[in-house]
């Protein structure tokens, strides 16, 4: 039985990942930050082989302890969390800023770094969430840039895990773009509902796992140019 782990689970993609591991017969830990999410994870089926944790992504404390918990190699480690940036903000509140690029691409890699080592040699995965809005080849409209800048810098830091540990160890590390997506950050309008997206990302999870490099992919089987 395989395991994953993944580190933002509560609603959204992370939620519908958890419900497609389980179905497909996985070990999953999960990680929330409030009830709501833990109690929205109870009710998929197979929670028998469900453990949920309480961290935050931005904490080194919350993903030390989160560390120590994992007792069996990780097949899998997802790291989920985000949040989107207001289309007219252009980084004024400093504050707000260093927590928002601290969310979407310095706390995943870190967390990242510091699961690695559980992280299964040779046939280990490590899936950061990402967008193509993190392509700068495809960014040829502009528009909510500090998320574009966001993702793109998670991209890079992505890529020197693969670089370091994550090519010693013969460890795949994936880019995700997940299309839009019928989510809160997505809105009613997005093109593909959860379920779509899940099956889409796990499918393609499954079609890279042992490759040992560092790729940017979709949700559609799709590269996604850097």
């Amino acid at each position: 039985m395989k395991t994953a782990l993944i580190v933002g689970a509560s609603r959204g993609i992370g939620l519908g990942l958890a419900k497609e591991y389980l179905d497909r017969g996985w070990t999953v830990h999960a990680t929330v930050r409030n009830d709501a999410g833990e109690a929205a994870l109870k009710t998929l089926d197979g929670a028998d082989r469900l453990t949920v944790h309480r961290a935050d992504v931005t904490s080194d404390a919350d993903i030390s302890a989160l560390g120590k918990a994992m007792t069996q190699p990780l097949d899998l480690l997802f790291l989920n969390a985000g949040i989107i940036s207001s289309a007219h903000d252009k980084g004024q509140d400093t504050a707000w800023l260093g927590e928002f690029m601290q969310t979407n691409a310095f706390g995943p890699v870190r967390a990242a770094w510091n699961l690695i080592d559980q992280v299964r040699e040779t046939t280990g995965v490590i899936a950061f969430m990402s967008s193509a809005m993190g392509s700068i080849t495809e960014n040829v409209s502009g528009g909510s840039d500090l998320y574009r800048a966001s993702k793109t810098a998670q991209n890079m830091l992505a890529r020197s895990l693969w670089a370091g540990p994550g090519r010693r160890r013969g460890v795949t590390v994936l880019s995700v773009n997940p299309g839009w997506v019928q989510t809160d950050m997505g809105g009613p309008g997005a093109t593909i509902d959860v379920t779509t997206s899940a099956r889409g990302i796990v499918d393609e999870i499954e079609a890279n796992t042992g490759s040992g490099e560092h790729r940017f992919v979709s949700w559609n089987g799709q590269n996604v140019p850097w």
